[in-house]
């Protein structure tokens, strides 16, 4: 089968290497000019990792290993403490924060030379029963490389199988599903990952303080990195550069926030806008359909975007290893998936870990203990898990 995917970001590079080791021909085509580096870092759980061990890409030794996960009021007092050491007792995968960078170099790695095409910005789509025929595709460029003449596809590559892997501002998806755009609901994360802070940095404990000012989050992402970010829930000022603001309002925090702040320069500062789409049941017409982003963008409150793309990937390569019409698979695949990531968005959207806890649910969280609120989390996890729970399509 012929598969064009749209997008070399995680879950499209994931779902690309699981296809080629099923023997499909697959082509990803990237609007950047080479692979992207950019986007900090994200944390893996063990159902992302366990969706992409099973995608002949397993993330084993990248990043760093997060045991506990613990919650601080703004002084520091710590009121939550999660043993994530239960996913990997439980599943057999653990919880890393990883690269972002890291991610993508693997999966590329692992693919036949020229699958991935970047500098290919897709400007128009026909999607007809029998296939599906991308346009606007003339140039594209290797890494490192200037662009040159795609002459093995023209300007118009063909395929039994589209699918949009290209983040919230899909060009797919305004196409085949919906041409509304993603709705910002006011929370952007400051984020970045530096060499910072070593004996978090290096160490296997994340740590959260959250108050009115919003969130701050450390954790180690390996190598000495250190992957942060401030979720806040109003605009920086436009009038004054982004770190000084976000000094002055997390002043009050516990150390070690101060240290951190003032060790960063302004270009270590990256803005990532809290973003939702309404997850419909049905996510293309006939041979193509979406994932990741493209399909259910949602704010990074609870961690699990990269981890549901994968989830995606997963659940896409096992329906199309099915025998039949991919588009009747293609339908089946939606109404698994989209039944899954509705609860986890919906718990995302609420934006409930950014908001500072009452003192009953404070107290709750110093009395349950971290191995009981680690299987909280892993059961909130598999209730969003097309892998864990071995979804057939």
């Amino acid at each position: 089968m012929e598969v064009i995917i749209v997008g070399a970001g995680i879950g499209g590079l994931a779902l690309a290497n699981g296809l080629v080791a099923d023997g499909h021909r697959v082509r990803v085509l990237e609007r950047a000019p080479g692979p992207r580096a950019d986007g900090a870092a994200v944390t893996i759980f063990s159902n992302g990792a366990a969706a992409a061990a099973d995608l002949r890409v397993p993330l084993d030794g990248l990043g760093g290993d997060v045991e506990t996960l613990e919650f601080h009021t703004p002084r520091g007092r710590p009121f939550g403490r999660a043993d994530l050491r239960v996913m990997r007792r439980r599943t057999g995968y653990g919880v890393a924060t990883v690269p972002r960078a890291a991610i993508l170099d693997r999966f590329t790695g692992a693919l036949p030379p020229g699958t991935v095409r970047y500098g290919c910005a897709v400007s128009d789509l026909r999607v007809a029963p029998g296939g599906v025929t991308v346009t606007g595709l003339a140039e594209h460029a290797d890494a490192g490389d200037a662009p040159t003449r795609d002459a093995d596809a023209g300007d118009a590559p063909i395929g039994n199988v589209l699918v949009g892997a290209d983040g919230y501002r899909s060009a797919v998806r305004r196409v085949v599903l919906d041409p509304t755009p993603a709705s910002r609901n006011g929370w952007v994360s400051w984020q970045g990952l530096t060499l910072a802070l070593p004996e978090l940095a290096g160490g296997v404990a994340a740590r959260c303080l959250v108050g009115p000012a919003g969130l701050c989050g450390l954790m180690p992402a390996g190598g000495g990195l250190l992957q942060w970010w401030f979720d806040v829930p109003v605009p920086a000022p436009a009038d004054r550069p982004v770190l000084e603001w976000l000094r002055g309002r997390f002043a009050s925090y516990a150390e070690p926030v101060g240290e951190l702040l003032a060790g960063l320069a302004e270009s270590d500062v990256q803005a990532y806008p809290h973003v939702l789409h309404q997850v419909p049941a049905r996510w293309g017409t006939g041979p193509s359909t979406l994932l990741g982003d493209a399909a259910h963008a949602f704010p990074p409150s609870q961690a699990q975007g990269a981890n549901q793309a994968l989830e995606d990937a997963w659940l896409l390569r096992r329906a199309l290893r099915t025998p039949g019409d991919p588009v009747t698979a293609l339908r089946r695949y939606e109404r698994i998936r989209s039944r899954r990531v509705r609860r986890i968005s919906r718990l995302a959207a609420s934006e409930i870990t950014n908001a500072p806890p009452a003192a009953p649910a404070r107290l709750a969280g110093r009395l349950l203990p971290s191995a009981l609120t680690g299987r909280l989390h892993l059961a909130t996890i598999r209730r969003c898990s097309s892998v864990l729970n071995d979804d057939r399509v």
